[in-house]
């Protein structure tokens, strides 16, 4: 019988006397529960002794076992890699090497029965790029236990990473990011690093981008004024594609369970400051699994090719206040109403928005997920209404419209084409958009078997009118209609005598057969 076997074998019998079920056994150290009352029915003694054996062998972490014991007890998801900077940061431990700890760590998981479950996302590889040339941001968030009272409270983190040399850069507040944060944690991102890159890598995030389409990009009002004055480029992922941002998408999950999990929160202040400790020691100092290397020797190469940066731009971190919407869609400040998108307040939910100034502007924030919704002009006077048009009926609308579009979409099979000719139509028939689509539903009607006919030449001759669409289909159903009947015309007469053509006489020669004569 093999060392191994002789292991697991002792392993069994130490947690069934621990108390231990079978099947809990058997999930703890890999194997089947049948497997497990086999190894039960053997004589453990040779095995026992053996691992007893091996268990009073003195091992580096030994003075440290109990700790993180209590550790792995208090948080069971804490990883290995975890503990080794637990154990730098709170004892200035280096000794143990990386795969040492992760060793230890799992024999005091099987040894107390402390299981640890965890979750994977795939990613595919994509290509390196070089120096200075792209640098990824995204967000994250994670409920933090409280030092004083044990309660959680909800932090927010912006993360960085060169992605060349995977340095990072990572920053954390409790409110949900506006706008103005975002600039504010760009900033200081460019000042950590030293410089930018050419190119910035984002999602499809409400605080700077309004919308999306087809490459046309959209930015929110203070983000697009912000990225024209720092003059990058960006990138902006397709929805639902982490492949194109995996750097930043690891390196978010690298700070959030790595950094933050298993940590008692006293201060924002003490908060950041312990994170930017981290980056040092582990964050960029922690051999990369994909490059092989430490990312801090990597950017001290990668630092010269980073765009310079000068004259820090500050803006204004005024404290967002909360108000509640009142039921005229209104919010109530000094003095004066702001609208809010019609139908936002809610009988008997108390919705609320967070509102900040900025200049001459007060902008208006999603509560819950501090997503910007607009802003507003700041009244300079008293009892003022300020008002966006789209936030009245307007705004129902189109709604209605979207969905009357989205109706005509649905007559067609190639639903990609017919968007694309029904944007056309509304950019050049904004006002009579709804009489456009009523004339394609009647066509869909009347001829719907070549609407798709219709729409492919109406695209190609680059028609843009619902009646010019509505004279091609009825054109190319005539002409089927004509093909159809001549083709039933030369199908009623034997084959033999289609091509027979009947001979022409003259008015003259039918006289003669009559007896008459012509005048």
């Amino acid at each position: 019988m093999d060392f191994k076997k002789l292991n697991t074998i002792a392993k069994v019998h130490q947690y069934k006397k621990k108390g231990f079920k079978n099947a809990k056994i058997g999930r703890m150290l890999g194997i089947h529960r049948n497997t497990v009352k086999t190894y039960l029915d053997k004589d453990p003694d040779e095995s026992v002794r053996w691992v007893e054996s091996r268990q009073t062998r003195s091992k580096k972490l030994d003075p440290y076992k109990e700790k993180i014991h209590d550790w792995l007890s208090d948080e069971p998801e804490l990883s290995a890699a975890q503990v080794e900077d637990w154990l730098k940061e709170q004892f200035n431990y280096y000794e143990a090497a990386p795969s040492t700890i992760r060793s230890y760590v799992k024999e005091l998981r099987e040894q107390y029965g402390i299981p640890k479950v965890m979750t994977y996302r795939n990613y595919e590889a994509v290509p390196e790029l070089p120096m200075g040339k792209q640098m990824q941001v995204d967000f994250g968030e994670m409920k933090i236990q409280r030092t004083e009272n044990g309660k959680y409270v909800k932090l927010y983190c912006i993360g960085f990473v060169l992605s060349h040399s995977r340095y990072k850069y990572a920053e954390w507040q409790e409110k949900p990011f506006t706008t103005n944060d975002v600039i504010r944690a760009h900033e200081n991102a460019f000042e950590y690093y030293g410089g930018r890159t050419e190119e910035i890598v984002y999602d499809q995030d409400k605080l700077m981008i309004v919308s999306e389409n087809n490459g046309d990009i959209l930015y929110t009002k203070q983000f697009q004024a912000y990225r024209q004055e720092r003059q990058f480029l960006i990138y902006l992922c397709r929805a639902a594609d982490p492949e194109s941002k995996g750097k930043i998408e690891s390196v978010i999950k690298f700070v959030k369970y790595n950094f933050a999990r298993g940590r008692r929160y006293q201060s924002l202040d003490t908060w950041q400051e312990q994170c930017e400790r981290w980056l040092v020691r582990t964050g960029n100092d922690k051999v990369h699994e994909r490059t092989k290397k430490k990312p801090k020797n990597v950017y001290a190469l990668e630092k010269s090719h980073l765009i310079s940066v000068s004259n820090k731009i500050i803006r204004s971190n005024n404290e967002s206040i909360t108000k509640t919407v009142l039921k005229d869609n209104t919010i109530q400040y000094k003095s004066n109403y702001y609208s809010v998108p019609l139908g936002m307040y809610q009988p008997k939910k108390h919705i609320k928005v967070r509102i900040a100034e900025r200049d001459d502007l007060l902008d208006l924030f999603d509560y819950n997920t501090g997503k910007w919704i607009d802003a507003h002009p700041l009244s300079k006077g008293k009892g003022n209404l300020v008002k966006n048009p789209s936030h009245g009926r307007e705004q129902e609308k189109n709604r209605k419209l979207n969905q009357h579009i989205s109706e005509v979409l649905n007559l067609f099979k190639d639903k990609e084409k017919a968007k694309e000719y029904i944007y056309k139509l509304k950019e050049n028939y904004p006002r009579h958009i709804r009489d456009q689509l009523r004339v394609m539903e009647k066509v869909a009607e009347r001829d719907g078997d070549y609407i798709e006919e219709a729409l492919d030449k109406c695209i190609a001759l680059n028609f843009t009118s619902a009646n010019q669409f509505r004279d091609v289909a009825r054109e190319i159903a005539r002409r089927q209609v004509q093909t159809e009947s001549n083709n039933l015309e030369s199908q009623t007469l034997p084959e033999e005598y289609q091509k027979i053509t009947a001979t022409e006489r003259s008015l003259d020669s039918y006289l003669t057969l009559l007896g008459g004569h012509s005048s």
